[in-house]
């Protein structure tokens, strides 16, 4: 059994709520870090975590999607990058931005 190192892994999920009298499906994506040994310990941790995470937060579904990014670094930091995701696409800077992390319908405080 290898050392263990840190892993960041992405996990998505699904929540009913409702909001101004309407039921609203809403998707959420969560970074959290672990110390595993390998891959799939950080996936194994993961899935354990995001199932708790459920029981936790009523009405919160885990969609069974985890991707593991390996931080590479002993100690954990100001600047330490903690997930990359790196993508092939033809579309322009703007298409890409609206299309995957801007369309409007994000629930997140906005920088001006």
């Amino acid at each position: 059994m290898s050392n263990p190192e840190w892993y960041a892994a992405k996990t998505i999920y699904k929540s009913r709520i409702v909001e101004d009298g309407k039921t609203k499906t809403v998707f959420e994506e969560r970074v959290v870090l672990f110390r595993a040994t390998d891959c799939d310990d950080a996936i194994a941790k993961a899935e354990a975590e995001a199932e708790e995470y459920c029981r936790v937060i009523s009405g919160t579904e885990y969609l069974g999607f985890v991707d593991v990014y390996t931080v590479g670094v002993d100690a954990i930091g100001h600047g330490t990058e903690v997930y990359s995701l790196m993508r092939d696409s033809d579309l322009s800077n703007k298409e890409y931005l609206d299309h995957f992390y801007d369309d409007g319908k994000e629930r997140r405080r906005m920088v001006t």
